[in-house]
């Protein structure tokens, strides 16, 4: 039986238009861009002013600037979804907002049951895989506990919106809760990382 290839093919595309949105773009970009000092030498002046001059660092500089603005314009879009979701007529039939519960659930998981998982990783990886040499281990290991205790980057509001989901407004109001319960749940959950940072570099060099 032969198999039908134009469905598979569309669905890929579907898919690659979902995941590669412009911040995506962007950050692999970046990362393909700097992992080539020469190519990154184009457009950043990486070797000193005495050595030679970036010739595109105008371009770079231009776009850098332009780049300062996302972070408010991030903000931005998404405190006009959160307050969407507050407003008092009819959300949109499209609209997907999960039930408080759900979302309460998902905050605990987020900012609570990761960190325990980043924290066991850490010590799992650095007890029986790692081997990091005293000078940076501290900075290690509290660098790859934190990726796991912060909330859910405010860039991924800007995703959801170019992708055009209907799910834009609970995505914003799941971000809020995030943003609302992170200055005491991360005050402590980051005191945690950094003394079990500092006990772990100690560990690391009996």
């Amino acid at each position: 039986q032969e198999v039908d290839l134009l469905p598979l093919t569309e669905t890929l595309v579907r898919v690659a238009l979902k995941v590669f949105q412009p911040p995506v773009i962007g950050a692999l970009a970046g990362l393909i861009i700097a992992s080539f000092p020469r190519l990154r030498g184009v457009l950043e002046n990486i070797y000193g002013d005495d050595v030679k001059t970036a010739p595109l660092k105008w371009l770079f500089d231009g776009i850098y600037s332009v780049g300062q603005a996302a972070v408010p314009i991030n903000m931005t879009i998404l405190g006009i979804n959160l307050s969407s979701t507050f407003q008092k007529k009819k959300s949109k039939p499209d609209s997907v907002i999960l039930p408080n519960s759900t979302m309460a659930s998902v905050v605990v998981g987020k900012m609570v049951i990761m960190p325990l998982i980043g924290v066991f990783s850490t010590w799992f990886l650095q007890k029986y895989y790692i081997d990091i040499p005293d000078e940076i281990d501290s900075t290690v290991f509290l660098v790859m506990m934190i990726v796991f205790i912060c909330p859910t980057a405010n860039n991924v509001m800007v995703m959801v919106e170019l992708s055009g989901s209907g799910s834009k407004e609970g995505m914003a109001r799941l971000i809020g809760w995030q943003y609302f319960v992170s200055p005491v749940v991360l005050s402590f959950v980051l005191a945690a990382v950094v003394h079990i940072a500092t006990a772990l570099d100690k560990q690391n060099k009996l």
